[in-house]
């Protein structure tokens, strides 16, 4: 998007916006009128924003005037009243509407219990007796009698893994006495994680009940956090299914890799020569993600791993289900600062189902007091009795009141039809309904409440609707000024005939084309120079996995919102580009990674991201997370890369304020100190200057002269905009006569 488009689509609509009454006319645009404290509550939130200077308050009111002009004229054209604004607006307003359904008090409250349970490694062990969410009342019943019956039995002395073996349902698991191994915080069901972390060492929870079942959780050990490790690994696959003679090559052949690493060859070539890992053997064998205790698929490797202290120490080879690994220590670090952490720990108690429903329970408990929630009993008896019955649908009870929220009714009726909905929409993504009676209901009311919370977000927050308001006003601006600057800059033609007309203006002085690293010490210039090599450069943004049911690639209501906030962060971060990775369990499907990769990569395209923005792979089943829970296997990962040096400069300057500056450019003489004292020929320099240090690549020199069209058609298509701007101004001017008392306003702003 051009320079003069950002400016005044960004900079105005993120800013403009109704805020009061009027009180006495400071300008008129045709027959509409705005007030001198619109305008000056404007200008205050701009200055308070750090957008504008208080001595730029001439060119404040120009620009007001000129965005409010053009809002004029789209509205006089009708513009808000298309379907196409009206989807595009209520879109951004029920995205805009998120966290203003969030109960803050209680997400701080879990963000800060996670960060704590964080600090420490849980591992458990657990008894599992499966049960469907849809139960009967008597099956319920038989299930929780027998998991008390067991607890009873180990209250009384009886051992938790032997009996793990003989009742657990979790077959994983009980043949090692239930043993889960370290849990991963945020990983698992927070019912059975908080029983993990409340619970002492060698005792046994409570019976709790999940949507799986109930387990019995027995704490088998506590330690400190041993920290995330970036390991690398040399894999010489071996599976179930080889003969005795292929398994014993396969032995064969690591001992012969660790054999050359023990004789001092480098990883890097050994792991070329000898690893199966077609994603990770071109590249020294680096693993993408940071690994905890909790997240290795086996003990052998976690216990093994962690104990390697320095980097580039590696393991003998360990067998795991997939073959024979042998890892090396990239990097490890210790738990990172809360600062640092929350927004992830944020983003993924968000996507986490077990903690949504309780954020949402508490959400939906407000919201009824303040909206004065009032429930029938007799129609939720007779909505209940009737739920599974034939209806004709002019049935007298279908119009009774279940329940009002402030004076709006919802019946009965109201309340079939949205199971309905809810029903076709499962049916469409081939889930089978497992919910009871009362699941529903509580599921219908829920959505209500927060349903008239949000129609009523404008009355109840002024934040939210100034917001609205920007966007709004955004739209329309956006909408008008691409048909009148926008699309007629793109005619080439006009383009050059502009040019020729303003060749003057279109010149070269004397300069050098370099790319540039300043760094505030050596080891953050080496560090960058490795990192800044070639784009697109690995970003540091966690992003939740794309989950599945096994054996399948269809996408869930839950991932459609996470894919729908992948595809916004695209289409805001024009640099980005990402890596989609598709993966099953081992036990699934060969041919389901792939199709799982190329459905989330189909989205992001028919959402408008251009295929050269995704990079699609297949990880098939050669980097399971869990051995405990095989349901987070089956996934999409996300990891997102940019063009753009300055996301890279970002994540340095994150951790460490003023660290890094870079860049990639034509330089002239006079712009900064450190081009005047460059030697400038074609080369590589390091140099010391004002405390920091320098290094620079000259990669061409070139004496003054006059731009060819396309070397200047950026800065010509911005000059042309900025002529068709001005012009088109000035006849909506002639169209919709501006009047502004300028004298009272300037005293107002000053």
């Amino acid at each position: 998007m051009m320079k003069l488009h950002k400016k005044y689509i960004l900079l105005l609509a993120s800013f403009f916006f109704f805020v009061s009454k009027l009180s006495g006319q400071a300008i008129s645009i045709g027959n509409k009128a705005i007030s001198a404290n619109e305008v000056e509550q404007t200008f205050r939130r701009l200055l308070l924003a750090d957008s504008i200077k208080k001595e730029n308050s001439k060119a404040f009111l120009q620009n007001y005037v000129d965005y409010k002009l053009v809002i004029h004229a789209a509205e006089q054209a009708g513009l808000h009243t298309t379907e196409e604004f009206k989807e595009e607006l209520n879109a951004y307003r029920h995205t805009l509407a998120t966290p203003f359904l969030t109960d803050k008090n209680l997400l701080d409250k879990l963000v800060a219990e996670a960060y704590q349970r964080m600090s420490e490694e849980v591992r458990i062990a657990q008894i599992f007796i499966p049960l469907q969410p849809n139960a009967s009342a008597t099956d319920t019943l038989a299930a929780f009698e027998q998991i008390l019956k067991i607890r009873g039995r180990i209250s009384k002395g009886e051992a938790f893994e032997q009996l793990a073996k003989e009742f657990s349902k979790d077959t994983k698991s009980a043949v090692k006495g239930g043993d889960l191994g370290f849990l991963a915080v945020l990983d698992n069901h927070y019912l059975i994680e908080s029983a993990a972390y409340n619970t002492p060492v060698n005792e046994v929870s409570v019976p709790i009940r999940t949507d799986r079942g109930y387990h019995l959780i027995k704490v088998l050990e506590k330690r400190p956090f041993r920290g995330k490790v970036k390991l690398a690994h040399i894999l010489v696959s071996q599976n179930a299914s080889m003969t005795e003679a292929q398994k014993t090559a396969s032995k064969r052949k690591i001992d012969e890799a660790y054999s050359y690493l023990t004789k001092g060859e480098p990883f890097e070539g050994v792991c070329r020569t000898y690893s199966d890992d077609v994603n990770t053997r071109n590249k020294g064998g680096v693993l993408s993600r940071w690994y905890e205790a909790g997240t290795l698929i086996d003990d052998k490797i976690t216990e093994q791993v962690f104990a390697l202290r320095e980097k580039g120490d590696y393991t003998q080879p360990i067998q795991t289900a997939l073959g024979w690994h042998i890892f090396r220590l990239v990097e490890k670090k210790n738990l990172l600062k809360f600062e640092e952490l929350a927004p992830f720990i944020r983003q993924k108690i968000n996507a986490d189902a077990t903690r949504g429903s309780i954020a949402r329970g508490a959400l939906v408990k407000k919201l009824q007091e303040e909206n004065h929630f009032v429930e029938t009993p007799s129609a939720k008896t007779e909505a209940t009795n009737n739920f599974y019955k034939d209806r004709l649908g002019q049935e007298a009870y279908l119009q009774n009141t279940l329940f009002s929220i402030e004076n709006q009714k919802y019946t009965i009726a109201s309340f079939y039809d949205f199971v309905t909905k809810q029903h076709r929409q499962l049916a469409k993504l081939g889930i089978p309904d497992s919910k009871s009676v009362n699941d529903w209901y509580n599921t219908f009311v829920e959505a209500q409440n927060i349903a008239f919370e949000e129609s009523h977000l404008e009355q109840k927050n002024p934040t939210f609707a100034a917001s609205v308001q920007e966007y709004r006003e955004g739209i329309l601006y956006k909408d008008l000024y691409d048909k009148h600057v926008l699309q007629p800059s793109l005619d080439s033609t006009a383009q050059v005939n502009f040019f020729k007309q303003n060749a003057a203006n279109y010149q070269y002085s004397n300069r050098i084309w370099a790319k540039y690293i300043i760094a505030d010490k050596r080891e953050t210039l080496d560090q960058a120079k490795g990192m800044l090599q070639k784009p697109p450069y690995l970003m540091n943004r966690a992003f939740p996995n794309i989950y599945f049911e096994k054996d399948k690639s269809t996408i869930s209501a839950d991932a459609q919102t996470l894919l729908y906030e992948l595809s916004l962060i695209m289409i805001k971060n024009r640099d980005y580009t990402v890596e989609i990775t598709g993966n099953i369990d081992p036990e699934e499907k060969e041919e389901v990674s792939a199709e799982r990769a190329r459905l989330v990569v189909n989205y992001l395209i028919n959402k408008g991201i251009s295929a050269t923005r995704i990079i699609e792979k297949d990880e098939s089943k050669y980097k399971p997370v869990s051995k405990t829970d095989r349901n987070k296997n089956m996934r999409v990962g996300i990891r997102f890369y940019s063009n753009s040096m300055e996301d890279v400069v970002k994540r340095f300057n994150a951790l460490k304020r003023n660290s890094l500056e870079a860049g990639e450019s034509y330089f002239k003489k006079g712009e900064n100190e450190w081009v005047d004292v460059l030697n400038w020929s074609v080369g590589e320099q390091t140099f010391e200057m004002n405390g920091k240090i320098l290094w620079v690549n000259v990669q061409k020199t070139e004496e003054a002269r006059a731009k060819t069209f396309v070397e200047a058609r950026g800065q010509v298509i911005n000059d042309y905009q900025k002529m068709l701007y001005e012009s088109w101004l000035k006849q909506l001017n002639s169209r919709y006569p501006v009047k502004v008392n300028e004298s009272e306003l300037m005293n107002i702003l000053d």
